[in-house]
């Protein structure tokens, strides 16, 4: 029921003192001649699940999806850089040591528990994990730039960049994290023709204390788990390149155009039948409308080869968003599209999501926004609304 969306967490936030909207950069933050510098971003969802499948499956649920950025300056060329997360998941929505293991393990237990009719209790901020998702060393060059540790490798767009209050959920689900390894960019600046970062990493899945997690433990994870790229040694790597900045005397419209391409390998571990190759093109596009509206389109196709290390599951995403900023209100909506191509029956079927939000930002920077979100994945279908609760902090 909406009258629960209006717990303790919400009113400590409406008094707290707060800076900043939502619509931040999660780059970088470490630009600047500080030498201690930090970025917060908090979002809290309050989701009501209203149309399922099963009665059990319709509920009242609470999450979090909030990080923090650390860094520290050592010299003109050297900083360490970390992301440490507190992060929940709505229903039906799985990530964390790899989005596909933890598909896998979900619809094991589905199986095993699918004759049992259990009476779905509300979430209230249920299975958080407190937990370093990225902790590097990092040395900068005007024109180049090599890291080192934990990080996410690069392939398509942030998944922050997409509008809407749902709209990174997909996105998140299919970004590779939380991985080891090192990595260089190399940065050209074309003057009108834009400023381009080719970026290329190798890696392997965390298997230090670091994959474990505080308030809901993971556990440590170890080479015999299994999974893609849980291999302690650099067979996995991503390559990726992004442009943006471009200008032109003739018109505004490359002005505000974005791209990026990629391409990764995960080498198959521990119980993979095949390696797992990924694409991605991606597509941005920002136009000042008028002095008070602003728009954002954009687009992103990730194409999976044997998904999760299945040698006959193959797998896209297909997403187009489209957002708009009107002085302190914002309006955002995205489409995704799943296509499917496996042996399987059951993992055959092919899905779309669709969600839509409309928010406002106050004068003390706290954001509040609703939204509805339908979901046609792994062949069952659900609606839901929420109320999302907001900001974020540079210092």
């Amino acid at each position: 029921m909406l009258k629960k969306f209006i717990p303790l967490p919400m009113l400590a936030l409406l008094s707290s003192p707060v800076y900043a909207a939502g619509g931040h950069d999660h780059g970088d933050h470490s630009k600047g001649d500080k030498r201690f510098y930090s970025h917060l971003d908090v979002k809290v969802h309050f989701d009501r699940i209203v149309d399922a499948e099963e009665a059990n499956e319709e509920f009242d649920e609470s999450y979090t999806h909030s990080h923090m950025e650390l860094g520290v300056r050592l010299n003109s060329k050297f900083s360490i850089n970390a992301n440490v997360k507190i992060e929940g998941e709505p229903a039906g929505h799985h990530h964390g040591h790899g989005a596909e293991e933890e598909e896998e393990h979900h619809d094991e237990d589905e199986e095993e528990h699918h004759d049992e009719e259990v009476a779905q209790t509300d979430k209230v901020f249920d299975d958080h994990p407190f937990l370093v998702e990225q902790l590097t060393i990092n040395f900068d060059e005007e024109h180049y730039a090599l890291y080192a540790g934990k990080f996410n490798p690069v392939v398509g767009f942030d998944y922050h960049n997409f509008p809407g209050i749902f709209g990174y959920q997909i996105i998140e689900s299919y970004v590779i994290r939380e991985r080891i390894g090192f990595g260089a960019k190399l940065m050209h600046d074309a003057g009108d023709g834009g400023k381009h970062t080719l970026n290329a990493s190798t890696f392997f899945a965390d298997t230090t204390a670091l994959s474990d997690s505080l308030l809901h433990e993971r556990g440590t994870t170890s080479k015999e788990d299994g999974g893609l790229s849980n291999t302690e040694d650099f067979r996995s790597f991503s390559v990726s390149i992004s442009g943006s900045d471009f200008y032109s005397l003739d018109n505004n419209f490359a002005e505000g155009f974005s791209y990026g391409l990629g391409y990764a390998k995960q080498a198959a571990g521990a119980g993979n039948e095949e390696d797992e190759i990924r694409f991605s093109g991606s597509f941005g596009y920002e136009q000042k409308l008028s002095k008070d509206v602003e728009a954002k389109f954009i687009a992103e196709h990730m194409a999976i080869e044997h998904l999760g290390g299945e040698a006959a599951h193959d797998r896209s995403y297909t997403t187009v968003g489209l957002g708009f900023d009107y002085k302190r209100w914002n309006l955002g909506a995205t489409y995704t599209h799943i296509n499917n191509d496996a042996d399987e029956a059951d993992e055959n079927h092919n899905g779309h999501i669709y969600q839509v939000s409309i928010g406002y930002t106050f004068s003390n920077g706290l954001g509040l926004s609703v939204g509805y979100k339908r979901a046609d994945e792994d062949n069952e279908e659900s609606d839901r609304i929420g109320t999302l609760v907001s900001y974020s902090y540079n210092f």
